[in-house]
C-alpha cells in the first residue's frame, strides 16, 4: 500500500457516501499513490465486496476499543467509528502519513488531500478549524446582568459534562474546535498516545459522538500536542456554499474564491440520505441555484 492512507468508515446506511468518497478519491489519485482503508461500522458483505473491487480499499474490522456498556451504545454501532480514529497508527496496517476523512465527505480537489498529507509530515495535527472567516459565531455566551457572561462554548460545555476538571476545562473553554472530520498524522507522531488517554478519561461520562474532538482539543491545547492549522477549504463545511458559473465547480464564498477542496456535508442529514435534497448554492455571477452537495451532482 502506498505511504499515503486515506481512511474512512461507516455502516450500511453510509454506504454510498463512502462509496462516493472513494470514487471521488479514485478518480485523481491512484491506489500507489493514496491507499484506501474502510472502517467497517455495519456494512454489509455485498458494500464490503464492492468497495474492494471496484475501488481497491481495505476493509477494517474494528471494535468498541475502550469500555463504553451496550446501554451507552443503544445499537448505534457506528459510534465505534468515533473512538477508533485515535487508534489509526494500530488499525492501519501499512501507511507511514494516516489521513482520516468523515465518510459524509468528498475530495472535489486532491490538491487539498496532497496539504492535508503535507501538514502530518511536519509531525503535526493537520487540521481544519471549525472557527474561521465563515463562522457566524465565534462562542455562544450566556449573558447575565452587568455585563457578565457564562461561556457556553462546544469544548466547555463537553468537557463539563465529562467531569473535566474546571481547571482545564477553562484552559479549553475559549479555543476554537478541530473538526475531526479530516485530520492526518504521521504513524509515529506522540498525537496518537495523547489522544488516547484523554479519551479514555471523557468517555466515562462525556458523549461518545463528540468524545473524538473533545479528547482531541485537550490533547492538544492542554497537553501541547503540536497543530498544523489547514486553510477552510481542506474541509470545507459551510454555512456558505458558492459555485462556478458554469454550476460545476464548488468554490469558497469569500475571495479568492479558492476551489474548495474538501466537501463535507456536516449537519445535511437529509442530504446524505436522499440525492434529490438540494440546498441553495450562489454563483459568482450573483444567481443562486438549488443544488445537491453529493458528488454525483459535481461530476
Amino acid at each position: 500500500m502506498a505511504d499515503r492512507v486515506v481512511v474512512t468508515g461507516g455502516d450500511a446506511v453510509y454506504f454510498p457516501l463512502i462509496d462516493e468518497l472513494a470514487e471521488s478519491i479514485r478518480s485523481q489519485r491512484t491506489a500507489d499513490e493514496i491507499g484506501l482503508l474502510v472502517m467497517d461500522a455495519g456494512l454489509e458483505p455485498q458494500h464490503r465486496e464492492h468497495l474492494t473491487q471496484r475501488w481497491g480499499a481495505k476493509i477494517l474490522d474494528v471494535g468498541w476499543e475502550l469500555d463504553v456498556s451496550a446501554a451507552r451504545v443503544r445499537g448505534r454501532e457506528h459510534l465505534k467509528v468515533q473512538i477508533a480514529r485515535a487508534f489509526l497508527d494500530r488499525h492501519a496496517p501499512e501507511g507511514e502519513l494516516l489521513a482520516w476523512v468523515d465518510a459524509d465527505a468528498w475530495v472535489q480537489d486532491a490538491s487539498a488531500l496532497d496539504l492535508v498529507f503535507r501538514g502530518a509530515e511536519k509531525g503535526r495535527l493537520a487540521i481544519v478549524s471549525q472557527t474561521s472567516r465563515y463562522s457566524e459565531v465565534a462562542m455562544t455566551l450566556d449573558w447575565a446582568p452587568f455585563g457578565y457572561a457564562k461561556v457556553k462554548s462546544i469544548l466547555y460545555k463537553n468537557a463539563r459534562r465529562a467531569g473535566v476538571a474546571e481547571r482545564e476545562a477553562r484552559m479549553i473553554g475559549d479555543k476554537p474546535t478541530l473538526n475531526s472530520g479530516v485530520f492526518a498524522l504521521r504513524r509515529d507522531a506522540p498525537h496518537w498516545e495523547l489522544w488516547r488517554r484523554r479519551q479514555a478519561e471523557v468517555i466515562r461520562r462525556g458523549r461518545i459522538f463528540t468524545s473524538d474532538q473533545l479528547s482531541l482539543g485537550l490533547a492538544v491545547y492542554v497537553d501541547g500536542a503540536p497543530v498544523e492549522r489547514l486553510p477552510e477549504l481542506c474541509n470545507y463545511m459551510g454555512p456558505y456554499w458558492s459555485c462556478t458559473d458554469d454550476e460545476r465547480t464548488l468554490v469558497e464564498r469569500y475571495l479568492p474564491n479558492a476551489q474548495v477542496g474538501i466537501v463535507h456535508m456536516a449537519g445535511y442529514d437529509d442530504m446524505r440520505r436522499d440525492l434529490s435534497v438540494t440546498t441553495a448554492v450562489g454563483t459568482l455571477d450573483g444567481r443562486v441555484v438549488q443544488k445537491s452537495l453529493r458528488r454525483p451532482a459535481w461530476r
